[in-house]
């Protein structure tokens, strides 16, 4: 596990640079798209607490930002600081700040019960312990709070998985090495992909921490949607 978190803060470090370029290639322009989706499902509105774990460059964090208007208030939570750099450049002038901190998913610098939005995105293969990291989102979320889970997708369509795995493997790397110079960290996402869970796991890894969560497949499947509600004691 120790020797999977070194390189993941490796890997990132590498590609925060070009980060957000590969996601917009590698997805073909789709990434944004699911990210307003799960800002739309996470049911947010004023007043709320909200907590963006794995942040990166803080995408999700922008879009819950701006969703609540500053009537609440977000928090970007990343362990890598290359990458949170990166995230302090996202926001406009004038619009509402984020608090970006520097933290580990699995260990989160919160007391319990604390937030009512918790999200992540495509980050949660890069835990190197899971049922840890799902544990403590779950922990920092208020009773009836909603856990926000968008990751790479498990297409139910045969031919389309196929392709889906093939473009991974291939195109994807491409676009990597292209922005980069470096073929690793793209190796590395596309066999972390492969090796995920399958949803059904993934929702039943999500009920057993405490929540009553549902699978919700994007764009044919190529994403993955777990709308994930914290069950009150």
């Amino acid at each position: 596990m120790e020797s999977k978190r070194a390189f993941v803060q490796r890997l990132f470090t590498t590609i925060a640079p070009r980060y957000d370029w590969f996601n917009r290639l590698g997805s073909l322009g789709l990434d944004q798209r699911w990210r307003r989706r799960a800002v739309g499902e996470s049911g947010l509105s004023g007043g709320m607490q909200v907590l963006d774990v794995c942040t990166g460059t803080g995408d999700l964090a922008v879009l819950c930002a701006r969703r609540l208007r500053g009537r609440g208030a977000v928090v970007g939570v990343d362990f890598n600081e290359t990458m949170l750099r990166g995230a302090t450049h996202k926001q406009r002038p004038g619009e509402p700040a984020i608090g970006w901190l520097r933290g580990d998913a699995q260990a989160l610098p919160f007391g319990q019960e604390r937030f009512d939005r918790v999200v992540i995105g495509f980050s949660t293969r890069n835990l190197s312990d899971l049922t840890q990291g799902l544990g403590e989102m779950v922990r920092v979320l208020k009773p009836r709070g909603r856990l926000m889970i968008l990751e790479t997708g498990r297409p139910s369509n045969r031919l389309v998985r196929m392709g889906y795995l093939a473009f991974l493997g291939t195109v994807a790397r491409v676009i990597g090495f292209a922005l980069t110079g470096r073929v690793w960290p793209f190796t590395y996402l596309a066999r972390s992909v492969k090796g995920f869970l399958s949803p059904e796991e993934m929702v039943a890894l999500l009920n057993a921490c405490g929540t009553q969560a549902r699978y919700v497949p994007l764009s044919w499947g190529l994403a993955s949607l777990y709308v994930a509600d914290k069950i009150s004691a």
